[in-house]
């Protein structure tokens, strides 16, 4: 299992957040681009554990992490973990319809069945 360390608002395995698509891709290597769904304001990049975002110019936004990834946060690993490990970093998780959101750190967490399904690490004001 590969390790992923998270800096919430700042920056997730090297990617910082505000790099450009060229940057990100330089460090994570190479991409599949799609669209994450119709209404997505830009293309994503697939990375395989991961997804990077960008904004309208081109910049990167939010990453989520999922698969066989542990993403550590603070000497904690948040991922995969439970909701009650994550709530002793992120002490504002909040439940919004099937996922727990950080506004504050612009942190996200999707579960299935109480499993974690993923990890988003976003800009601030993400959500």
């Amino acid at each position: 299992m590969d390790k992923i360390i998270a800096i919430p608002l700042r920056e997730v395995n090297g990617v910082e957040f505000g790099m450009s698509r060229g940057e990100v891709r330089s460090v994570l290597g190479k991409a599949k681009e799609f669209r994450k769904t119709k209404f997505s304001k830009n293309t994503t990049d697939d990375f395989g554990y991961c997804h990077v975002f960008y904004d309208s110019n081109d910049r990167c936004e939010a990453i989520e992490i999922f698969n066989e990834v542990e993403v550590v946060v603070n000497d904690t690993v948040i991922f995969p973990s439970s909701i009650k490990v994550a709530q002793t970093v992120f002490k504002d998780l909040i439940e919004d319809e099937g996922c727990y959101i950080s506004a504050e750190l612009a942190v996200g967490i999707t579960l299935d069945n109480d499993k974690m399904e993923s990890i988003l690490f976003g800009t601030k004001g993400y959500y």
